[in-house]
């Protein structure tokens, strides 16, 4: 066996002394161009699902501009045109990024504002890299104007007054990336050679790890508030019935074993509604007709319950609503009102114009009862109320000769009559 012959002192010292392929400070920037594309590529992927959401394309393209910008200012001491584009791409996916958020907090604004300051912005950057020739200038405009531009969209979407847990996490975690952004950028910027996408700020290792820490925060809070969303859209849609926009009967029958009323002290009232000669305005009107009937029924019914309340439909013509906290007497009132409002409305259709009478049974909670057994309760009076004569209200709790019956000519002139 031949022995190796051992390398000369000089080779072995220039092999030793062979450079990187990548820096560290370059590393890290591709850490941020592969953590903004991820990002992107799962708002795309919420999006898929969620199409109505497209906010999420906002996001999607805010992130993808900032790989972008990432990879433009990878290069150690990036110079002109590099540094300026990445600079302008950074900018941008700022300004889609405060679009994407106005978006979905449904924030009524106006774009000029944010587009002319994006546009000052990029004008600042541009003289300071072309006229002035003066990277620390640079750095400290794009990260004081990006962090306006969030600071800016923040405050607007403070007037929505986000409720969810998840959105008082995104929106007051947003303000404290968007002071920790600004602070680092007045304490650093001063120092820094050059451009690097995600604070403007100097170039060492700290301040990018600290700059990709707030990355993954922004990215993670404000998708996962989107996520949320569709999460919680989907949940309603399986208990929500589309025509009515009141809760469905599957979700009646998945309360239907809870107890009602809990507290001696707070009753509650069922109602149960059910639309008169409903058969008979889809045989002459047509089924159009009736799922229009349908909807001015649960327009009505939202309109007039409380916060709190609970309203169904439970199939067909037959409604529910649950008021916690309400005697009879109460819920009758309600449900006048209700009856009202149905003969008041008008429902045109190509065939002709009808109005709307419902009867109505009421029945009150008892203590530790489940929903189901008030249901029968408040049903049975119901059909009392059709065997009268339809257009009524009975309550359990009242007597069979008061039952709310008002007259076709009296307060109902234009109930249906077939």
């Amino acid at each position: 066996m031949v022995p190796e012959e051992p390398l000369a002192p000089g080779l072995r010292s220039a092999k030793m002394k062979l450079p990187a392929p990548f820096t560290v400070d370059q590393l890290i920037v591709f850490g941020h161009a592969a953590a903004a594309l991820l990002f992107a590529g799962f708002a795309l992927c919420i999006w898929n699902h969620a199409r109505s959401r497209r906010y999420l394309l906002l996001y999607a393209l805010a992130f993808g501009l900032y790989a972008g910008a990432a990879l433009l200012a990878a290069p150690q001491a990036p110079v002109f045109p590099l540094r300026l584009a990445a600079a302008t791409l950074y900018v941008a996916s700022v300004l889609a990024l405060t679009r994407g958020m106005l978006a979905r907090g449904e924030a009524q604004t106006d774009a000029a504002p944010l587009t002319a300051l994006g546009i000052g912005l990029f004008a600042l950057l541009a003289y300071f890299d072309l006229v002035e020739r003066d990277a620390a200038a640079l750095a400290y405009t794009l990260g004081m104007g990006t962090g306006s531009l969030l600071l800016l969209a923040w405050m607007r979407l403070s007037a929505t007054r986000p409720a969810g847990l998840e959105d008082r996490i995104a929106h007051w975690g947003l303000l404290v990336l968007i002071a920790g952004h600004l602070l680092g950028t007045a304490l650093t910027a001063r120092t820094a050679g050059g451009v690097f996408p995600g604070a403007g700020l100097a170039q060492s290792p700290d301040t990018m790890l600290a700059s990709l820490g707030m990355l993954v925060l922004l990215g993670g809070t404000q998708l996962a508030a989107a996520w949320a969303d569709v999460v919680t859209s989907l949940k309603r849609e399986r208990i929500t019935d589309p025509q009515t926009l009141l809760l469905n009967r599957r979700n009646f029958e998945e309360s239907g074993y809870s107890d009602v009323q809990r507290d001696a002290a707070r009753p509650s009232a069922l109602i149960l509604l059910d639309l008169d000669h409903f058969k008979q305005i889809n045989d002459s009107y047509g089924h159009m007709a009736g799922d229009a009937a349908l909807a001015e029924v649960g327009r009505i019914i939202r309109q007039c319950v409380r916060h709190g309340d609970l309203a169904w439909r439970l199939g067909g013509d037959e409604f529910a609503v649950l008021m916690s906290g309400a005697s009879s007497t109460s819920a009758a009132q309600a449900a006048d009102r209700m009856r009202m409002l149905l003969a008041q409305t008008r429902v045109m259709t190509p065939r002709g114009t009808f109005t709307l009478t419902a009867s109505f049974g009421i029945a009150q909670s008892r203590m530790k009862e489940p929903l189901y057994d008030l249901f029968a309760r408040a049903d049975r009076k119901l059909y009392e109320a059709k065997r009268q004569g339809k257009n009524r209200i009975a309550a359990e709790s009242t007597p069979e000769k008061t039952c709310s019956a008002l007259a076709e000519d009296e307060r109902s002139p234009e109930a249906l009559t077939l």
